[in-house]
């Protein structure tokens, strides 16, 4: 099945997707704007989902029944909801590097463990040797995020300027600074879990990834210079609207 099991939202409204040359799913949101991630289990069989944020994983899984559909709006282990922030960054290599994982909302989807019924039969014949593993090895892997000041950052970047400019005759003009932006935690949600105990197999049947970036790095298409949209939510209004009838905000 092809069928998108994940989008993202902002006040329940589906935010409208574009793709680059790698085909990536792109949504674009402003600085400050909580979201929700809306999640649909079609198939016949419970399903297990892990989420991941700027290739950060989160503790914890969610589990959907068959059918059932979500608005996830928080984090699993915190009351804490979705939220993009935005920052500047100088546009070197570095830095592109530094941000690359930015914005990405990553979500696994995982089969339920069949339950396995286990026959023991004794035959009159000489004995078979089966070769291979009754089980499968799992290995955890773990994550670690190493966080460098952006001061540290900046002094280290204004050093090997300094040394390329001393050694070099090249004369390399200042980057520009470009917007980045990071799912971070906005206000509190009262959206509330409760526990449960399936099992779910080790990998993955699905994998699906989404990257928010910033409306500054969105490119203009000329169409779209006819359509009007709310800058808060993105949705496409009428002309005539004076509030956003999706998030209430006021328009210029």
């Amino acid at each position: 099945m092809n069928n998108k099991l994940a989008k993202l939202a902002v006040n329940k409204s589906l935010l409208k997707e574009y793709s680059n040359s790698s085909n990536e799913r792109i949504v674009y949101m402003n600085n400050g704007t909580e979201f929700q991630i809306q999640i649909f289990n079609p198939y016949t069989y419970t399903i297990g989902i892990s989420i991941s944020f700027n290739g950060n994983q989160m503790p914890n899984m969610l589990v959907l029944k068959p059918g059932q559909r979500i608005w996830l709006e928080r984090y699993l282990n915190e009351s804490r909801k979705f939220l993009f922030e935005t920052y500047e960054v100088n546009n070197s290599k570095s830095a592109q590097k530094a941000i690359a994982k930015n914005g990405e909302v990553e979500l696994k989807f995982f089969e339920e463990k069949k339950q396995q019924t286990f026959v023991n039969i004794t035959a009159q014949c000489d004995p078979v040797y089966l070769f291979g593993s009754e089980y499968n090895s799992v290995t955890s892997a773990n994550y670690t995020t190493n966080y460098t000041s952006l001061n540290a950052l900046s002094t280290a970047e204004s050093s090997l300027d300094l040394k390329i400019g001393t050694n070099s005759k090249a004369n390399f003009g200042k980057s520009r600074s470009i917007e980045t932006g990071r799912v971070e935690k906005g206000g509190y949600s009262n959206q509330e879990f409760k526990n449960v105990y399936n099992e779910f197999e080790y990998f993955p049947f699905k994998i699906e990834s989404i990257k928010i970036m910033p409306e500054s790095a969105k490119q203009i298409n000329p169409n779209d210079l006819q359509k009007r949209y709310c800058f808060n939510c993105g949705r496409k209004l009428n002309q005539k609207f004076k509030f956003c009838p999706y998030c209430g905000t006021k328009l210029n």
